[in-house]
């Protein structure tokens, strides 16, 4: 996670590695939900064929090798990547308009699209980027990333008061970062009524004010549902009416508008399967202690 002085910026680091593991196809898989954050990766061994925005999970779309060293914008659909054997990678997950702020590229511009980093990316933030993917020790280049984005970070800070930093609460949720995007919406220049505001909004992180409170509903849905598990007292229809669905179906509908899937799908995936892992991660992040598959913890 990064450092309190970056957490309106960076929302987590992920590194994951495949290297030595002797995986099946179906294991390959990697399943990526909508969201509105972006992100900046790099394959440091390994290969990525990346499916079509909006292709889902079906293993007979088009794949297009994804780039070494790329970016994505913010995605209205889950996609699905299938990597090669032995593949490692690192990804950097910003917020949205954090991402816009020092790149000058506005996130409608890189919506559900996967570029070339160095088609978009500063020669600074390029030249921080590189340095910790090249790295010999992934752990403390994430640290030296997190120590040259600061400057990096502050002086675009001072530079577009707008985009002034709101310290965000990392880890559990989109909420925190959400309610600190409304407050600046709506405290930035002359106009100041609701529709300006989310205006302000779109602006910045290339979706509605709408979409991104779905993205955060279906966040919390997310963690609701690892409790439940955790806890054994799952029961779809009781955590639908919790988050304010109007019922099960609805509450069906957006978890495969979501993820692609449905959430007896999702659930049987994140405990069994491989290609669940950033389910898996993220809700590690949060704090729930979620085990490997069966077939990897062998």
């Amino acid at each position: 996670m990064p450092p309190w002085g970056l957490s309106a910026c960076v929302r987590a680091v992920m590194w994951r590695s495949t290297v030595g593991m002797e995986l099946t196809e179906l294991q390959r898989w990697g399943h990526y939900p909508a969201g509105p954050v972006c992100t900046i990766s790099y394959l440091l061994q390994g290969s990525i064929d990346v499916l079509a925005a909006g292709a889902g999970s079906d293993p007979f779309s088009e794949r297009q090798p994804a780039p070494r060293m790329s970016v994505m914008g913010p995605h209205s659909s889950p996609r699905s990547a299938f990597y090669g054997p032995d593949a490692e990678g690192v990804m950097l997950i910003f917020y949205p308009d954090a991402l816009w702020a020092m790149t000058g590229v506005p996130p409608q511009t890189l919506g559900d699209q996967i570029v070339d980093a160095h088609s978009v990316l500063p020669a600074a933030l390029l030249a921080v980027c590189s340095r910790l993917f090249e790295a010999g020790d992934v752990h403390q280049g994430v640290q030296r990333f997190f120590d040259e984005l600061s400057p990096i970070w502050q002086q675009r800070v001072l530079a577009l008061p707008e985009h002034g930093e709101q310290p965000v609460e990392t880890g559990q949720s989109f909420a925190p970062w959400m309610q600190a995007l409304a407050l600046r919406a709506a405290a930035t220049g002359w106009g100041r009524s609701l529709r300006q505001s989310e205006r302000r909004i779109k602006q910045w992180t290339g979706w509605s004010l709408r979409k991104l409170q779905g993205s955060v509903r279906g966040e919390a849905v997310f963690f609701a549902v690892m409790e439940a598990m955790l806890e054994e007292r799952l029961d779809w229809a009781q955590i639908a009416l919790d988050n304010g669905f109007s019922d099960q179906s609805h509450f069906i509908r957006e978890t495969r508008r979501i993820t692609g899937f449905s959430p007896e799908t999702l659930r049987h995936g994140l405990i069994h399967e491989e290609a669940f892992w950033i389910y898996r991660a993220w809700a590690q992040l949060a704090g729930y202690e979620v085990p490997a598959p069966a077939a990897l913890a062998d």
